[in-house]
């Protein structure tokens, strides 16, 4: 398990006497000698401190506070991608053991022997290590940092969730290495509920000068796929996004991570909504609003992996599955309206091979030529007002969203196959459409169930209504049951 970045301990160093040490460079006070330490421990010469320190120990017996200045630099040497950081950790426990009778009141020994049960993987006996060491120095936030921590992994340890086998796991990632480049960094779940996800970077090369991230565990959970699309073997998947060279991929503000965060909740729909996605699948974010301040992409199709080899687009697994890898690729609010009432297909074919190639948060809309709707309600002035379970999608005419008009019938149908990841199956009317109104594909929408309670909060009531249900307002303004007849 890979563990987040932890702070070093700077701890200063406790300088009790000034009895003389003699080394090979000449004889010291001690507090000459803890200051030669620190001065290594600040500049990251952990190896110094170590030669020094076992070079005394191997003419004498050192005293309790060099005892853990050498466990210290042990933990703080323990790198957990190189050779030998185990034992180098188990080193620095087994020094501090020797000395726990005089570190019984001292937060520092505390502390540093639990670092080095915790990234020896024994989250259990190192929380209350760090809970002891707050309890003696309550202001000390690296504690507190390493307490969390712990809590943290001891639930993710707790938790059961569906993995690659071995095998599998290993086609996976020699696909991914093949297709779309080496990994150089991978971004670690901790805390994994149903399948573990991973997020891998494949840097920019100079044949390929951008960033892919993609998913690695999401195809270890086997979608539900209709069963006409059974031999097609679409139950598997892992989902990329390019990104520009430029691209501050790790920083946490949303402007650079909604990439990660919707590769993640991708992932994780199909087993959310008991469905599935494949090709020209798309999804929404929430009321359509904007991923980032600084974009006006609020939408996502999914497409083959664009600009890459076209065996990039399966990864055959050696017990004769596959997993199908699919490209995120980010649309405006016009785009995503455009795929509804016509198809993927059409509103791919609207693009450029570079506007898919590789994300661009400034690009124009490819559907700026189709008539611009004034809506009623600006979407920045929508307020959370419903947080329903499921999928939040649904159907709107333009006499609500446009002309402000309350809502007077809608109706709750199955969702067309494919589209069972976003679409609630609501739809919404005023109930005075034409026939004519309701057969012109511009006149209604897409929406989130929460920008229409934004308009009429009456319909809340109603959305956990079943499937085959539908509801008329009465002249007196109450919703009643109606018959639900199916087209």
């Amino acid at each position: 398990m890979i563990r987040p970045y932890a702070p070093r301990m700077a701890h200063k160093l406790r300088a009790d006497n000034v009895r003389p040490y003699k080394s090979r460079e000449g004889i010291y006070t001690m507090n000459d000698f803890l200051s030669r330490l620190e001065q290594w421990h600040q500049e990251g010469e952990y190896q110094k401190i170590i030669d020094c320190l076992e070079d005394l120990r191997s003419t004498q017996t050192l005293d309790y506070n060099l005892t853990c200045q050498l466990a210290r630099a042990y933990n703080n040497i323990a790198d957990p991608d190189q050779e030998g950081c185990q034992s180098q950790l188990k080193k620095a426990e087994e020094l501090l053991r020797s000395v726990e009778v005089e570190g019984t009141d001292d937060p520092l020994w505390h502390y540093r022997l639990g670092y080095s049960l915790f990234y020896q993987d024994r989250e259990k006996e190192a929380l209350p290590c760090f809970q002891k060491a707050l309890e003696l120095d309550p202001e000390d936030e690296d504690t507190r940092f390493f307490i969390q921590e712990c809590e943290t992994y001891i639930v993710a340890r707790e938790c059961n969730p569906e993995m690659y086998t071995e095998e599998d796991w290993k086609a996976v990632e020699a696909h991914l290495e093949r297709y779309f480049g080496p990994c150089d960094n991978v971004f670690h779940e901790i805390v994994s509920p149903d399948i573990h996800v991973d997020i891998y970077i494949m840097k920019p090369i100079p044949e390929r000068n951008y960033y892919v991230l993609s998913t690695f565990g999401m195809g270890a959970h086997r979608m539900n796929v209709p069963e006409e699309l059974a031999e097609k073997k679409l139950e598997r998947a892992e989902i990329i996004v390019t990104l520009p060279p430029d691209w501050k991929v790790g920083r946490d503000e949303e402007e650079w991570y909604w990439p990660i965060r919707w590769l993640k909740i991708l992932a994780r729909l199909p087993i959310q909504e008991g469905g599935w996605l494949g090709w020209g699948h798309t999804i929404a974010n929430p009321d359509d609003a904007p991923f980032a301040d600084n974009t006006r992409l609020c939408g996502l199709v999914l497409t083959e992996p664009q600009g890459f080899d076209r065996d990039a687009v399966c990864c055959p697994l050696p017990g004769g599955d596959e997993v199908n890898f699919y490209q995120m690729i980010p649309l405006t609010f016009e785009e995503m309206q455009f795929k509804l009432y016509h198809s993927a297909q059409e509103l791919l074919e609207r693009f450029a091979p570079d506007q898919l190639r590789v994300v661009d948060i400034r690009r124009e809309s490819v559907c700026g030529d189709l008539p611009q709707k004034r809506f009623a309600i600006p979407r920045e002035e929508l307020k959370q007002v419903y947080e329903g379970e499921g999928p939040q999608g649904c159907i709107a005419t333009d006499r609500i969203v446009v002309d402000g008009a309350p809502v007077g019938y809608c109706w709750r149908e199955e969702p067309d196959p494919g589209d069972e990841a976003w679409d609630s199956g609501w739809r919404f009317t005023a109930g005075d459409e034409s026939g004519a109104y309701m057969d012109d594909p511009d006149r209604s929408g897409i929406y989130a169930l929460n920008t229409i309670c934004n308009y009429d909060p009456d319909v809340i009531p109603l959305l956990d209504s079943e499937t085959g249900t539908a509801w008329s307002r009465g002249e007196d303004g109450v919703f009643r049951p109606e018959l639900y007849e199916e087209e």
